[in-house]
């Protein structure tokens, strides 16, 4: 699963140095997230992952999964997240270039990767050249 593992290649302003959070908003993988990072690490800290309904239940997080089912909320959804440090992640159509981070897609059946590097440069996160040299890079529209 990319989610967890574009989280190397990102550093954020503040990290907490206990835990790396990952949040999905409106779970729509039965539980995929717990079986991949059961008793994982990322960046050497220990995963935790939070489940929530709404984004005005999100806290603390360095990754927010965006579920598909949430496309229709999208553009209130990010100016909840504006400007509190959080690396984005959905594979809703057409994400990035809606101002979302970095969306997973898939091409030939392989996962790809779209990254705003405006959007994340807004958030003060900084993304390695290896990811962005394997990623394609888009614009706001």
């Amino acid at each position: 699963m990319l989610v967890g593992k574009v989280g190397k290649y990102v550093t954020w302003d503040h990290q907490n140095n206990e835990k790396f959070i990952i949040t999905i908003l409106d779970n729509q993988d039965n539980n995929l997230f717990d079986k991949v990072y059961k008793n994982k690490k990322i960046k050497k800290h220990n995963v935790e992952l939070k489940y929530i309904d709404n984004i005005d239940e999100l806290s603390e997080t360095n990754i927010l999964f965006i579920s598909v089912s949430k496309s229709n909320n999208l553009q209130e959804i990010l100016e909840k997240t504006s400007n509190k440090n959080i690396l984005t992640v959905s594979v809703i159509r057409g994400f990035a270039q809606k101002g979302g981070i970095l969306q997973i897609y898939f091409s030939s059946q392989k996962p790809k990767i779209r990254i705003n590097l405006n959007a994340s440069k807004k958030e003060n996160l900084k993304i390695k050249s290896s990811l962005l040299r394997i990623s394609d890079i888009v614009k706001d529209d």
